[in-house]
């Protein structure tokens, strides 16, 4: 086990990348599970391989395509029974760049989440078009007004959480998949006042393959806001 800390990368069709991905993270010390949906492009196929080189790599195979939420659900379960202490979230396309979760990990054992921002002074995007990039930052703040945050990213997905961080915030019952799974969970961490760190970061687009985003991930997240914002605004427990 590598210094306790566990990657945990999703993967849906993630072939065109996932090879060269895991090759970045070698230098970083750290254990990585891939959570993969089943992907017909052969993506735990690739992993197998690395896997046999690389006694750091794991793979956890589900039936079917369930979405983010819950393969992060699934993968904090595994990296809870194998007793890690910091658990990373990350992309496999490239979005997130190595130096940045380099940096993250440098600050991790002072806080119970950092997460990297776009939203914060050092932090921004490559590869967005001016509309993305007004869109993306527009509904951060409004989900920041709404639920009464400081956080500036609550829509980032990467992450580094602490173990107690998740026991504290019940990530099990957490109910999203998509962009409103990385609110949620963001909101909780708010609401039982562990310490948070917004970490810069420069956001990356994805070399090859699809975006997962569709219009039914960003109603969830729209669903999210307002059932979460009454009890923000009243006091009420969200976990």
């Amino acid at each position: 086990m590598s210094e306790n800390y566990l990657i945990v990368v999703p993967t849906y069709n993630e072939a065109q990348n996932i090879e060269l991905f895991l090759d970045s993270l070698s230098d970083v010390s750290s254990d990585i599970l891939v959570v993969d949906d089943n992907s017909p492009d052969g993506t735990s196929d690739l992993v197998k391989e690395k896997m046999i080189a690389n006694s750091s790599i794991n793979l956890l195979t589900r039936k079917t395509k369930d979405g983010l939420g819950s393969a992060y659900r699934d993968g904090f379960e595994w990296g809870l029974k194998h007793n890690y202490e910091y658990f990373v979230e990350m992309d496999a396309d490239f979005s997130h760049r190595v130096v940045d979760l380099v940096g993250m990990i440098k600050e991790a054992k002072e806080y119970d989440l950092i997460i990297g921002s776009r939203y914060v002074n050092g932090g921004g995007s490559t590869g967005w078009t001016l509309r993305r990039k007004i869109l993306s930052q527009g509904a951060n703040r409004i989900a920041q007004i709404l639920l009464r945050t400081k956080i500036n990213d609550l829509t980032s997905g990467f992450r580094i959480y602490t173990r107690e961080a998740l026991n504290k915030i019940e990530y099990k019952n957490t109910e999203t998949n998509g962009y409103g799974f990385q609110i949620e969970m963001g909101i909780r961490c708010v609401s039982k006042r562990l310490k948070i760190l917004e970490y810069p970061i420069i956001f990356e687009e994805r070399r090859e393959g699809e975006s997962k985003m569709d219009s039914q991930i960003i109603l969830e997240a729209l669903y999210l806001l307002f059932k979460l914002c009454p009890k923000r605004y009243l006091g009420m427990s969200i976990c």
